[in-house]
């Protein structure tokens, strides 16, 4: 069999129409491409009509998905022109690497190999630690030295190419290789090319020691050993196409001595199962990933470059214009022209044979951009990467949960691109409400493809959605396939299992209303139902009944247009049901707690106190205040609690305002330690100072009791003062701060609450309030 080894850049422009060129001279009759053996499954794709690159192999692991592994192409790679040149013209064309198969077992062998060594480390310096004794731990650090290999990092083979590059004075081994062999294709011929390419690495893998990994080696093996089945099946010519670094080893595939170690290497190589797919890809992530780590910065120009091999700049200048002149940017054609020449003398000045990306960009931000690097960023974007994304046949297999994405996606008109966007929702719409349970159903099983953000507006029917589409999205989408084929069925089985342990009655009624209504999952909202009154039942802890509540309220009083009537009847039979058991059970939890767990339920009952208000139902608000008036006067209670208490008694009008003056006196009397006295205060102030603006009485109290501190004591209750009245809004504290420079509310002038008497209030302004009147008159139609 005669064999020709082509050594190839891969997404190289040069290496593509080289091996196209070569090909279709040497008419070979069998073709073996670089890539793992399972990608015969789909390469037979290639040429179908609607396949549009860049694209991409996804190989997983069939039994853990989450291991996989991206073999990007386009246009300008040369696989692709390799097995499409092949496809055309009925020749036989079989990938040739490591199978995916061995690929994975190694790597989970290896994780599972790093797993048991640290779990026998662990232990060992567990058993250490019990049998060493406490003089030799103190002394452990000066006994200590550092090893070499704790000192010296892990050594990083150097780029082999990059020696090359050095000699012939570059710092970039990719530019020296496109210098060199990509963009001399235009007057060199195929034979020249890939004979010189050939005799560089063979001359770099004979002089360089250490440059393959075991991974290397036993990649090369497998190319070898198909390369010799390919003559036992009596091919006449055979076409190798491979990375440049491992042709000069595959020449010698028929020697014995190599064969005999071929098979020995290959031969305990563990094994999984691997499937394949095609997915769309993009410019942008063709820049970052690759199964073989060899990807390209700027896929726009290589793809210019493939379309107009004969540019010498003026071409990709025309398009920079173009691109200003769309941005309302004036470029003239002696911009053009201008920048064309510099960069003609810069490419003369470094010795190339024609301008490169570089001396444009050089020639664009210097004639162009008038020296200004941030439109060049414009022109990276738009130009340099360029923002495509390829296509993939619809007819092509899928896994029943890829399907029924993509289904979903077109009938709610939601674009799988790797743009940004954002989706405006109405929930009232039947199609915005689509979407909507559509992303949330997403967003259970983790795909965050689109992110909620925050809307303004009244009401629950309003969601703002921003969306962005990663290809490599697609492996969560294949792993959650294992929950249901569907992803209402995934997203339904994924979330109830993610909640099978979860004993916790606050975190489930977070999650119905959080998760399962949005997304519309009946058969989970039911079951976890279910699993709530379950562990109510069962459960004295009123700060989880706390805690679950306000969700519950939320849902079963408002919720939006997903909620079920049915289900509403089940959430307020709930309320009921938490709101009698906190209120048997609340005074016993509040006696005797520090003053942490007291914020902390001090913080429950106001949220409690706005459930029921919200809810709406007198005779549970009527069990709630009798509950609350057990607290204020029971003993042993933390004063955040019992102020928070007296305040929201007040606001009922569960207690009279004379009463709330008594309490707030005794609260802020000698009696008392400061510090107990500064937690009532902040309790029964909870965030809203008005109170104390209209209400002189509480007023004096508040004022004489802050004017009796000592000094350091004051200090002391600095932080706890600081932290109460920091929470009120803007107005009510210039408000305070006005009211406080006059100092306590003189008897008289507590008449100004009865409005008796105005004129003799300091606070009050008889001038600016005559201003008033006249408008007043006009909007009320009064004289």
């Amino acid at each position: 069999m005669k064999l020709h080894i082509l050594g190839i850049r891969h997404h190289g422009v040069g290496s593509a129409k080289y091996i196209a060129e070569a090909l279709a001279a040497l008419k070979p009759d069998i073709v073996l491409v670089e890539g793992p053996p399972e990608l015969d499954s789909v390469t037979s794709w290639i040429t179908h009509k609607e396949m549009k690159p860049p694209v991409s192999v996804l190989a997983y692991n069939i039994d853990e998905p989450s291991q996989a592994v991206f073999y990007p192409f386009t246009h300008f790679s040369p696989e692709w022109q390799a097995i499409t040149y092949a496809l055309k013209n009925d020749i036989k064309v079989q990938m040739m690497d490591l199978p995916l198969s061995h690929s994975f077992g190694i790597e989970l062998a290896k994780r599972a190999e790093q797993q048991k060594l640290l779990e026998e480390q662990m232990a060992k310096e567990a058993e250490n630690a019990e049998n060493e004794p406490k003089d030799t731990l103190e002394n452990e650090t000066e006994n200590t030295t550092a090893t070499p290999e704790e000192i010296i990092p892990e050594y990083v083979p150097k780029d082999p190419i990059s020696h090359l590059a050095e000699l012939a004075g570059y710092d970039d081994s990719e530019l020296w290789w496109e210098h060199h062999f990509e963009q001399n294709h235009i007057k060199g011929s195929w034979e020249d090319h890939f004979e010189a390419v050939f005799e560089a690495m063979k001359v770099l893998r004979e002089n360089l020691e250490n440059h393959a990994s075991q991974r290397d080696d036993a990649r090369e093996a497998y190319m070898r050993k198909l390369i010799r089945e390919a003559k036992k099946q009596g091919f006449k010519t055979a076409v190798v196409i491979c990375g440049a670094w491992h042709a000069p080893v595959l020449e010698n595939f028929e020697d014995k001595q190599v064969t005999k170690q071929d098979e020995e290497m290959l031969k305990p190589l563990p094994k999984t199962n691997v499937g394949c797919t095609w997915i769309p890809w993009t410019n942008t992530r063709l820049s970052m990933f690759t199964g073989y780590g060899a990807g390209i910065v700027s896929p726009g120009w290589y793809d210019h470059l493939w379309k107009y091999p004969k540019d010498k700049g003026t071409r990709w200048l025309s398009k920079v214009a173009r691109l200003f002149r769309d941005k309302d940017m004036d470029t003239s054609t002696a911009h053009v022209i201008e920048a064309f020449r510099l960069a003609e003398a810069l490419a003369s000045m470094r010795d190339l044979s024609r301008p490169g990306l570089m001396e444009l960009n050089e020639a664009t931000q210097s004639v162009i951009c008038f020296g200004d690097k941030i439109l060049l960023k414009l022109i990276e974007e738009e130009l340099i990467v360029a923002k495509v994304m390829g296509k993939v046949p619809s007819d092509l297999p899928k896994l029943p949960i890829q399907a029924d994405f993509e289904s979903r996606s077109q009938k709610n008109r939601l674009d799988v691109k790797d743009l940004d966007k954002t989706y405006e929702l109405d929930l009232r719409k039947d199609l915005d409400l689509s979407k909507s349970v559509f992303l949330h159903q997403l967003q259970i099983l983790g795909i965050n493809w689109a992110r909620k953000q925050y809307t303004s507006g009244k009401g629950t029917f309003k969601e703002s959605w921003f969306t962005r589409w990663k290809p490599e999205m697609v492996i969560d989408l294949i792993e959650k396939g294992f929950w249901g084929n569907t992803v209402e069925k995934a997203s339904t089985q994924y979330l109830l299992d993610s909640i099978k342990d979860n004993q916790s009655i606050a975190e489930l009624s977070n999650i119905v209303k959080e998760k399962a209504f949005p997304a519309k999952i009946y058969e989970a909202i039911d079951k976890i139902l279910v699993k709530i009154t379950e562990l109510s039942s069962i459960s004295a802890d009123v700060i989880e009944l706390m805690g679950a509540l306000p969700n519950l309220v939320d849902t079963g009083r408002y919720g939006d247009v997903r909620v079920r009537e049915g289900d509403r009847t089940v959430i307020n039979a709930l309320v009921d049901t938490f709101v009698r058991r906190i209120c048997i059970g609340l005074p016993n939890t509040a006696y005797g707690l520090d003053e942490k767990n007291s914020y902390s339920l001090f913080e429950n009952i106001k949220k409690v106190d706005e459930a029921i208000q919200l809810f709406q139902i007198e005779e549970l608000a009527e069990i709630w205040y009798k509950a609350l008036k057990v607290i204020l006067h029971k003993e042993g209670i933390n004063g955040i609690i019992v102020g928070c208490v007296c305040r929201l008694l007040l606001d009922a009008k569960e207690i009279s305002p004379d009463e709330t003056a008594n309490e707030f006196s005794q609260a802020l009397s000698v009696g008392n330690t400061p510090m107990a006295s500064a937690a009532w205060l902040e309790g029964f102030l909870k965030g809203s100072g008005m109170i104390l603006i209209y209400d002189h009485t509480l007023w004096n109290i508040l004022y004489l009791w802050v004017a009796h501190l000592e000094q350091p004591t004051f200090i002391e209750l600095m932080p706890i003062l600081r932290r109460t009245f920091s929470k009120f809004e803007v107005p009510e504290r210039k408000q305070i701060g006005e009211k406080a420079k006059h100092g306590a509310v003189q008897a008289q002038d507590l008449l100004v609450e009865t409005g008796e008497s105005l004129h003799t209030s300091p606070l009050f302004d008889e001038e600016r309030a005559l201003k008033v009147l006249e408008p007043l008159k006009a909007i009320l139609g009064i004289g």
